[in-house]
């Protein structure tokens, strides 16, 4: 794909949201190729910035999680992915997107959201932070009262974790949507109602051993789009790509992009 007289030009980022102007800038420089270095935020910021455009993305995972790379097989070894980088082939997958808001590996409401909350306040991006962060978020939940909009069906329930995915790890290994795909145009909706003491135990094991579909209270489904809405007067907040985000809004739609981004893997 590249050769010895190909010209790279390396940016680096220092601020937040700092990525999607670095990649205009390339997009305006007629950058063939652009490549992002970092964690899951980062992917995140530079892959929006090339949604529906020409180049394709390339990424060295450099972060804690790494759930998108995870997904496409793509080592934390630098050398190794930047051959990846430099001899495979470009395939385009699909995006989820949350109000203006892309993601390319999961998006999560319920505990999901508060766990990355607790997981970016204690500043520990390690796995053992991971799951610090998931133990004292457990403690002190409480399920909250959603609504749904699923095709024509509506559903209103407490739910305890409301898990969208576009890809089959969410990050660490972890899996809760080990059938996602990438490129099927769908996304994978993980629904599970408010659980007991004992069931949030039994849940926290079937994550660990891949074996959600097991829980009683766990509903999956494959959609294209969803509404959903807050019912007990909190506007909503969710996590993205495993940063935590806040809306003003009691009621956010969600919906898949088909083949929307070019990737390297």
């Amino acid at each position: 794909m590249f050769s010895s007289e190909d010209e790279i030009v390396l940016k680096i980022t220092i601020y937040q949201f700092h990525a999607k102007e670095l990649v205009q800038e390339a997009i305006n420089e007629n950058a063939d190729v652009i490549v992002a270095c970092g964690g899951d935020g980062t992917i995140n910021e530079v892959a929006s910035a090339l949604v529906n455009k020409n180049i394709p993305l390339g990424i060295i995972p450099a972060g804690s999680g790494n759930g998108l790379a995870a997904n496409l097989n793509i080592p934390k070894d630098i050398n190794k992915a930047i051959h990846i980088i430099k001899n495979n082939s470009i395939r385009t997958i699909d995006v989820g997107r949350v109000e203006d808001n892309y993601f390319f590996s999961n998006l999560g409401f319920g505990i999901d959201a508060q766990v990355i909350q607790a997981y970016e306040q204690n500043q520990k991006r390690t796995i053992a932070g991971y799951f610090d962060a998931s133990v004292k978020t457990l403690l002190n939940y409480k399920s909250k009262l959603f609504r749904l909009y699923i095709d024509d069906a509506i559903i209103e329930k407490d739910f305890y974790y409301l898990f969208c995915s576009n890809s089959n790890i969410a990050g660490y290994g972890i899996s809760f949507t080990p059938q996602a795909d990438l490129e099927d145009g769908l996304l994978d909706l993980l629904m599970i109602e408010d659980l007991d003491v004992f069931e949030q135990f039994y849940f926290s094991v079937l994550v660990l051993a891949k074996k959600i579909d097991l829980l009683d209270k766990a509903r999956y489904k494959q959609v294209k789009k969803f509404t959903i809405e807050s019912l007990d007067g909190n506007k909503i907040s969710y996590q993205l790509d495993g940063e935590f985000q806040t809306t003003h809004s009691l009621k956010v739609k969600v919906e898949v992009l088909p083949k929307a981004l070019k990737i390297i893997y």
